[in-house]
């Protein structure tokens, strides 16, 4: 529980350390064969964080090949180098993890490895995705994987929920569709040829950025051999509906979701705003929707503003068996912020967020990921996980009388997806 002013006193006291985190201002330059990179060094790590992004869209540049993105991706990463080892083999030789992540407009390949082997794992993903060679096994690998989570989301319904607000958000665009598709029918028609060709467009080094976090500098781009200069593709927009409506799907589980479209990365007092409120209301443990639900009962709550180049989404997922009475609380709890908070409240928890804001960019691969996220966004210099950054500086200019205001402005009508099994007639309440 919150002790009111003694909790503001404690994370205070919490944060001052923990705000050496952002101590190493993010250094940015370009990459010599074309592309970006955004550096946050910290050499007394024995860790490096290597991400390399690329503006993409998931389902293809014309929007008909579901699921491209990943299994260019995946494939890409599966294919043998010149050493005659895949940048997955090496990464995982090494001792290190590797993990791709595909958004709706964006592809993200994250590695994890002691820093005196990033030198290696520079070269080896500049290798593998500048100048792609995706073979059939390569491909055969990139299908299994795309099945496999396509399966598991049929399970998670903050996964289907997410996909489905964001149809209904976007009329259009890559954020209209979802980045693993849940109907497979499509995908398995996508040839090596149409792979191989999005790779190359895609995964051009002029359109790539490179975030690096831990004990790295930019000396380690010297390995970079492959890619040519060129131009970068900027941000890319998906159309908003003019009236998004509301829906029922139906599944293998139930849920229900709630969203918002909210302030682009340009507006960063707006979104940080935004930011606040997810982290006061719904975050797990401390959040006041999530503190208030019976410990003794199967409901949950998930809620978080998405941060994109425009517009943004505020996303709130309701798990249990009846969600109905968990949604009237969120809805609530809403409502209350329409209202400044008093002041005493309102310090608490703003101190709260700067706390979490620190805690949650400890590690060089919450710093990479951050970088690169916020980068392909189209702000590198908004990313939260620099202490100095205007993130900062947005979160710090807070006060209940802005927030209340951007809660009026941006939270009043959501759009709602009611998920339900396929045995149901209506929504569980």
């Amino acid at each position: 529980m919150r002790r009111s002013a003694l909790a503001a006193v404690a994370l205070a006291a919490m944060l001052a350390p923990l705000a050496a985190f952002g101590a190493g201002e993010p250094s940015t330059g370009s990459l010599p064969r074309g592309g970006a990179y955004t550096i946050d060094r910290d050499p007394t790590l024995a860790s490096a964080a290597l991400d390399l992004w690329f503006r993409a869209p998931a389902s293809g540049y014309d929007e008909a090949a579901p699921g491209i993105a990943r299994l260019a991706a995946t494939a890409a990463a599966a294919a043998p180098l010149e050493s005659g080892k895949s940048l997955v083999t090496l990464v995982r030789g090494l001792g290190g993890r590797i993990a791709i992540n595909v958004y709706p407009d964006l592809v993200d390949v994250s590695a994890s490895v002691p820093a005196s082997a990033a030198r290696r794992v520079v070269a080896a993903m500049s290798a593998a995705y500048f100048a792609p060679a995706i073979d059939d096994d390569a491909l055969k690998i990139a299908r299994t994987d795309v099945a496999v989570l396509s399966a598991q989301q049929h399970y998670s319904p903050d996964d289907l929920l997410h996909d489905a607000l964001f149809a209904q958000i976007f009329s259009a665009g890559p954020a209209h569709f979802a980045p693993i598709p849940g109907d497979l029918s499509d995908f398995k028609g996508i040839t090596l040829a149409q792979v191989s060709a999005f790779a190359k467009r895609a995964f051009r080094s002029a359109n790539a950025t490179f975030a690096l976090a831990g004990n790295v500098d930019s000396s380690l781009f010297e390995a970079v051999t492959a890619g040519a200069p060129g131009t970068a593709d900027g941000p890319i927009a998906s159309a908003t509906a003019a009236a998004p409506a509301d829906k029922t799907i139906t599944g293998a589980v139930t849920g229900e979701g709630l969203a918002w479209t909210g302030p682009p990365i340009a507006d960063e007092r707006a979104a940080t705003a935004l930011d606040f409120v997810a982290d006061y209301l719904f975050r797990d443990e401390t959040g006041l929707v999530n503190k208030a639900l019976d410990p003794t009962g199967d409901a949950y709550v998930n809620g978080q503003f998405i941060t994109l180049h425009d517009p943004g989404v505020m996303l709130v997922t309701i798990g249990g068996s009846k969600p109905a009475p968990t949604e009237t609380k969120v809805l609530t709890a809403i409502a209350n912020l329409q209202q400044p908070l008093d002041a005493a409240s309102f310090a608490a928890a703003r101190e709260a967020f700067l706390y979490h804001l620190a805690a949650d960019s400890q590690s060089p691969t919450e710093q990479a990921d951050n970088l690169g996220w916020y980068s392909s966004e189209g702000n590198g210099t908004y990313a939260p996980s620099d202490a100095a950054s205007t993130y900062w500086k947005a979160a710090r200019s807070l006060d209940p009388q802005y927030v209340a205001s951007i809660v009026k402005k941006y939270l009043a009508h959501p759009v709602v997806v009611r998920l339900i099994t396929t045995a149901s007639k209506e929504p569980t309440s």
